[in-house]
């Protein structure tokens, strides 16, 4: 089989356990916070982040508040996920360019939002995508990944170049769906650890 075949089915055999799959951050109400969740999240748990940001929207809840934080009141805050330090100047700063210059909203733009601390181009297209269906790119994160490369999509292991790879075996009108489907794949099913074979979609293609 092609690897544009397989890429297709592959992302409709898992569309058919996670259809309409979408993000497990919560706690966000508005474009800002969402993008705060995902920064928050690089390297970390969607469920540690869960447990902070209740806290730190409840004391900063628009992109003005959250640049005027004393910055220990934000590692106190954050304290309980990855690299909290430099997550807390990050979120300070990208506030602080969002209230200065967007209005406190952020860009819908990849290239404008790369721009930001703490964002880069999975980041920004995690944002674009679950919000906006912008299909501007593909986010690879661990998990995606791991799905690409257990099935052979790519052989690469940057996650721009993985996003690159793909973005050149799927329509742009799917771009949006792979992230969110395929994390949910690799973090549920096609796990590093302990994968779940007995759910595991098209195992004659996994190398």
């Amino acid at each position: 089989m092609r690897k544009k075949e397989l890429a297709k089915l592959l992302l409709s055999e898992v569309e058919k356990i996670f259809p309409n799959a979408t993000t497990e951050l919560k706690n966000w109400n508005n474009d800002f916070q969402f993008l705060i969740c995902i920064i928050l999240s690089a390297q970390t748990t969607d469920k540690q982040v869960n447990k902070v940001t209740k806290n730190l929207f409840e004391k900063f809840s628009n992109a003005e508040q959250l640049s005027n934080a004393n910055i220990r009141d934000l590692h106190n805050t954050l304290g309980g996920i990855n690299f909290y330090r430099t997550k807390s100047r990050h979120i300070k700063e990208t506030a602080r360019i969002l209230a200065e210059k967007y209005g406190g909203k952020p860009p819908l733009n990849v290239n404008e939002l790369v721009s930001l601390p703490g964002v880069g181009y999975k980041t920004a297209n995690v944002f674009l995508n679950d919000l906006h269906q912008s299909n501007q790119g593909i986010a690879v994160d661990t998990h995606v990944l791991r799905v690409a490369r257990s099935y052979g999509l790519t052989k690469n292991t940057d996650p721009t170049k993985i996003a690159h790879d793909l973005e050149k075996l799927y329509p742009r009108s799917d771009w949006y769906k792979v992230n969110s489907t395929f994390v949910l794949y690799g973090r549920y099913i096609l796990k590093a650890k302990k994968p779940e074979m007995d759910r595991v979609v098209l195992k004659d293609y996994l190398i």
